[in-house]
């Protein structure tokens, strides 16, 4: 159907009644009446694309009543707009049907005609060829609407006859392209894109390459081929292969008498073809053979001829992904081997393969057997099962077509025979090839030099690859790295082909072996392809299909080069973690390091990256699927979030405030503030990868640096800051005591220095290495508390009664100890934080404290620069190795420029927004 939903306002000054005809006939549901300044949308659901209609659009009533009309073909449009007057001219549907047009017939334009006469008539076409190809193709009903789709494209000088103006017909008629044309100018290059062949002339075939879709570029394999008849003669017939949308029989091969010959003389259904493989007495390797199953009515084997060996690969390889089963050279071809054996070697291996089937349930080898026989698996699937550290015998993976096991007989030296390192059982009917130790030996008599590239290629090579992948841990012991080799299987691509596409389901992580691929975005917009980055040796990319099941693949990737992967699925994966006995986060730390470098997380950015390997150490990978919630609003918040992949939405009130996707993060006040409920609600809308951190684990990371996380918490929390987070940030601190001056309230702070340095001192010293310590200790308590609380001292700090008695008598008893100040240590600063912090954070002491640390503070002058609240910030204090804060007096005067986090003009809540708590 023509798709969306058709609008029509009525911009005339008069009434508008619109309807269209198909067959002769109204359709009820396109009819309509419009007042003036009225609109009308529909459905347009009644519309088909490609076939003819007629529109009807009358103006006015009674005799003042006008009307136009217009023969159209309907486009395939998403939702389209139309204003009254332009129905009226016309011209806005006139362009849609010719865009759709251009699409249906561009693809049926012959490119090698075109250059097959270009001595007389250059760049040109055939009209009933074309004309056919509408037809056979179905996307013309019959030649007199072939006939009059093509003449759209006269009438619009897009096509023209090339000696004199006259439209296209269905005879042997030479037209060509206004190239110039400014709706061809886009076009030119994908309607040339595809040769299949140098030589035009001879090859007498092309593939439809103009088109948007890729899966359907076979479609358009059409050329002339020769068959070979029951009486052994070779009859030249012109081949098209017909989908299933192109015709009632499904897919199928048809074969006709001419280009312009619209019934066939005979098809072959491409559903029953079993084999498709060269003809082994094939001369220049352009003959091959159609093996049809054994339920096929004709033929049971089809023989055919290219013009040239290019042109049967181009055949082959578009036949036989209809085929069901593989010959030995496809199945060699499809595996790992490929990129050792070339060309006759891998053909002369192919030969001395032999086949075997297996029943589901049967045991193919043992565990401890002799490894006599090298495997491949053509069709079906098996079971790997190994033995466990516990002794037992256990099931471990799953492996598909086109795999292989028993390579140890290429990879020993030393003449003995190797045994079975694990068991396979097959899961359902299984076909194999299998390579004997006789035709083995015969084979590496003949090709000596294979032995050496195997032995690259399935052992030091692969073992030097995986060793190379960050996403491996370093510490994987020999007996873990064999069983994850075991679980992995070989994927080989050619230039150009398609590993998966954008939307597809993904279950397998990747390992690029050897080659390059390219990871491409197709904006359907430009119709193009955006390359987003390249991946090569020893690159890994898909992880995320380990964690998120069936996660629809966020790009394309294809090769570039031949490449060779090594593929891991999901659930092999969670095998070898739990046979391993490894830990997910360990294993994806890589990724999560990665992200802290990527997404620059503002209050994390000022850690060295030596460091940044111990913070990734204190995350955790969390998965969420569509809908699930990861914390309601009013939950006591305790974890920090990162989304790693997917898209989060914040809910307040039931509302959706925000959606925050890949980069983004929130809840991060939760690391930083006690009791601190969550102010909103967050909810996966994808399936998601978020990277959660702790509380605990947080302050963990900076337990032996509490000036940096005073740092750290001064930039998340803001205003909401504790008075902890002051006392220990070096400027916090001094700008605290400056304030407290002006409040006459500076003996606190004074208490609080000289107890924290005093129990340092006790800590430190050592009545073993120092016998004066005990007294010293004692010295330094008594002058703190004459200093500070004895009644009537200098600087006597407010605390209780019966704590100061408390003190005085412990030190009178000569029992003094570091711990004889902390309870009022905790006292003063419980007491400064009752009376003074609320002040404090109104002063402008604690406004240039925010100014420098760079803390989350959205004000009027960063809203004017139209900065963001997320991603905005730079971090003006430096850590340095020991994630300590460089001293302030140590940097220029423009380092310690002022730097705001910047809050975005479109946000309407910027301080929920801003911090999730």
């Amino acid at each position: 159907k023509m798709g969306g939903n058709i609008s029509v306002e009525n911009n005339a000054d008069e009434v508008v009644s619109l309807e269209v005809h198909a067959d002769g006939k109204v359709i009820e549901e396109s009819k309509d009446r419009l007042e003036p300044g009225d609109k009308a949308r529909k459905e347009a659901t009644w519309l088909t694309p490609g076939k003819g209609y007629t529109l009807i659009v009358k103006l006015g009533e009674g005799t003042n009543e006008s009307e136009a009309s217009q023969y159209f073909f309907a486009p395939e449009v998403d939702d389209v707009s139309f204003k009254v007057t332009d129905l009226l001219d016309m011209k806005q549907l006139r362009l849609l049907e010719i865009e759709h047009l251009l699409d249906e017939i561009l693809p049926g334009v012959r490119i090698e005609d075109r250059v097959f006469h270009a001595k007389t008539y250059p760049r040109c076409f055939v009209a009933n060829e074309l004309v056919t190809y509408l037809v056979v193709h179905r996307l013309a009903e019959d030649v007199d609407e072939a006939v009059k789709k093509c003449n759209v494209l006269v009438d619009c000088h897009i096509f023209e006859h090339v000696v004199e103006k006259q439209p296209i017909d269905n005879r042997y008629l030479f037209f060509r392209i206004r190239e110039n044309h400014k709706l061809m100018e886009s076009r030119m290059k994908s309607l040339e894109a595809d040769q299949l062949s140098n030589n035009t002339r001879t090859s007498g075939m092309r593939f439809r390459s103009y088109t948007a879709d890729r899966n359907a570029s076979i479609k358009g394999l059409e050329g002339w081929l020769e068959k070979k008849s029951k009486i052994g003669l070779w009859q030249k017939r012109y081949f098209r292969v017909l989908m299933g949308a192109e015709s009632k029989l499904g897919n199928h091969l048809a074969y006709f008498e001419s280009t312009t010959a619209i019934a066939p003389k005979g098809i072959i259904p491409c559903t029953e073809i079993d084999l498709v493989d060269i003809y082994e007495h094939s001369k220049n390797s352009r003959t091959f053979t159609l093996t049809m199953v054994d339920s096929h009515t004709g033929k049971k084997d089809y023989l055919l001829r290219a013009p040239n060996a290019d042109i049967c690969a181009s055949w082959l390889g578009a036949l036989k992904p209809f085929a069901r089963s593989l010959s030995a050279v496809d199945v060699v071809s499809r595996s790992a081997l490929v990129f050792v054996l070339k060309d006759e070697v891998l053909r002369n291996f192919a030969k001395l393969l032999t086949l075997k089937t297996f029943k589901k349930g049967d045991w193919i080898c043992r565990l401890g057997d002799r490894a006599d026989d090298f495997w491949l698996l053509r069709e079906g699937s098996i079971a790997i099962y190994i033995r466990t550290r516990d002794g037992q015998e256990k099931f471990y993976c799953k492996q598909k077509p086109i795999c292989f096991f028993g390579e140890s007989v290429f990879l020993n030296q030393d003449g003995k025979i190797p045994v079975r390192k694990a068991s396979c059982k097959a899961m359902e009917d299984c076909a194999m090839l299998v390579m004997s130790k006789k035709s083995r030996e015969l084979f590496l008599k003949d090709h000596k030099g294979v032995i050496g590239q195997l032995h690259l290629l399935l052992e030091s090579g692969i073992s030097r690859v995986i060793g190379q992948v960050p996403f491996f841990p370093p510490s994987l012991k020999p007996a873990d790295l064999q069983k994850l080799k075991l679980g992995l299987h070989y994927r080989s691509l050619v230039p150009n082909q398609v590993l998966f596409y954008e939307g597809d389901r993904g279950h397998d992580f990747y390992i690029v072996y050897a080659g390059e691929l390219k990871i491409v975005h197709y904006d359907s917009k430009s119709n193009e392809e955006i390359v987003l980055k390249t991946v090569g040796k020893s690159e890994c990319f898909g992880e995320i299909a380990l964690l998120l099941s069936g996660i629809p693949r966020t790009a394309t990737v294809i090769a570039t080069q031949p490449t060779l992967l090594l593929v891991l699925h999901e659930e092999t994966f969670k095998a070898f973690l739990k046979m391993a006995q490894l830990d997910i986060n360990i294993v994806m730390r890589k990724r999560i390091v990665n992200t802290f470098k990527q997404y620059h997380i503002p209050f994390f950015q000022a850690i060295p990256e030596e460091r940044v390997q111990n913070l990734a150490e204190e995350c955790q990978v969390e998965t969420f699927h569509k809908g699930e919630s990861i914390f309601e609003e009013g939950d006591d918040g305790d974890n920090f979030y990162i989304i790693s992949f997917g898209e989060v939405a914040v809910h307040v009130g039931g509302n959706i405030i925000a959606k925050l996707g890949q980069g983004k993060y929130f809840g991060e006040i939760a690391l930083v503030v006690e009791d601190t409920p969550r102010t909103a609600s967050c909810k996966a809308t994808k399936d998601t990868v978020l990277l959660s951190m702790s509380k605990t684990s947080f302050r963990g990371f900076f337990a032996d640096r509490p000036e940096a996380l005073a740092d750290v918490e001064l930039k998340i929390a803001g205003r909401k800051c504790q008075i902890r987070s002051i006392m220990y940030h070096p400027k916090g601190v001094e700008l605290f005591t400056s304030f407290l001056k002006k409040q006459y309230a500076e003996e606190s702070m004074e208490f609080w220095h000289d107890v924290r340095a005093y129990r340092k001192v006790a800590i430190s010293l050592n009545p073993e290495e120092d016998p004066e310590s005990d007294k010293k200790i004692q010295e330094k308590a008594e002058s703190l508390v004459e200093r500070y609380i004895r009644e009537g001292s200098d600087r006597q700090v407010n605390i209780s009664s019966d704590m100061s008695r408390d003190i005085i008598a412990e030190v009178e008893a000569g029992e003094a100890n570091a711990g004889t100040f902390v309870n009022s240590e905790k006292e003063v600063i419980t007491l400064l934080s009752r009376d003074k912090l609320s002040l404090f954070k109104q002063s402008p002491e604690f406004k240039d404290l925010m100014a420098i640390v760079g803390g989350y503070e959205v004000n009027a002058s960063t809203k004017a620069k139209g900065g963001r609240k997320r991603g905005g910030s730079r971090i003006d204090i430096e850590l340095d190795a020991t994630c300590r804060p460089v001293s302030p007096s140590a940097k220029s005067k423009s380092k310690l420029k002022q730097q705001e986090v910047h809050a975005s003009p479109k946000a309407k809540s910027p301080k929920v927004l801003g911090r999730i708590q």
